[in-house]
């Protein structure tokens, strides 16, 4: 499982990806930086559950995986958003303080919650009120990440050029999306939640 000390260099080094390509003003350059990342978190969170299910480990661990490796997305999101419209980009984007509260709060909200699963199981404690509280979570995060790809699609949000204040949020928006449900997918589909 990722420790803290990874969890947090990984959070590093994603947001600094994510800022530094933003500020040299390259769509491009900052989609692929959004999509490696996204990707990277993706893969390190599949490989962690395979560990766990391939040792055996019980549902609660895959599943405070889960929710650590969406924190670290969550918090990616929040942190990136939070560097590029307070210190990077001239453009204002009104809404930027608003995603950044939602995602830090997501960030936030899944981090405690495997935590609290850590905490049951080093107590010997398997709660499956707690197991079924976490799968719908994550079935809703998977419809609400399906709505804001759409969304941003729709909106004729993404791509977007450097002349919309919005450009970097959106990279992040769909990137973090795709991440989320690429998660939550794996994670439902693994043998350790049947």
């Amino acid at each position: 499982m990722l420790s803290l000390t990874g969890w947090l260099f990984g959070l590093t080094v994603a947001a600094c990806a994510t800022v530094l390509t933003a500020a040299l003003m390259d769509p491009k350059l900052h989609i692929a930086a959004c999509a490696i990342v996204a990707l990277a978190i993706v893969l390190l969170a599949v490989r962690d559950h395979q560990q766990l299910i391939t040792n055996g480990a019980p549902t609660s661990a895959v599943a405070s995986s889960t929710a650590r490796y969406l924190g670290l997305v969550w918090a990616w999101g929040a942190l990136s958003v939070l560097a590029i419209y307070l210190f990077v980009l001239e453009k204002v984007w009104p809404e930027w303080w608003q995603f950044f509260i939602g995602f830090a709060f997501a960030a936030i909200a899944s981090i405690a919650f495997s935590t609290l699963l850590d905490r049951d199981r080093a107590a010997g404690r398997a709660d499956p009120v707690l197991a079924k509280v976490g799968r719908i979570l994550v079935q809703v995060q998977i419809a609400g990440m399906a709505v804001g790809i759409v969304s941003l699609f729709v909106d004729h949000k993404f791509p977007r050029d450097v002349t919309h204040a919005d450009w970097a949020g959106n990279n992040i928006l769909l990137f973090g999306a795709l991440a989320i449900a690429a998660i939550s997918l794996g994670a439902l589909r693994s043998p350790a939640h049947v």
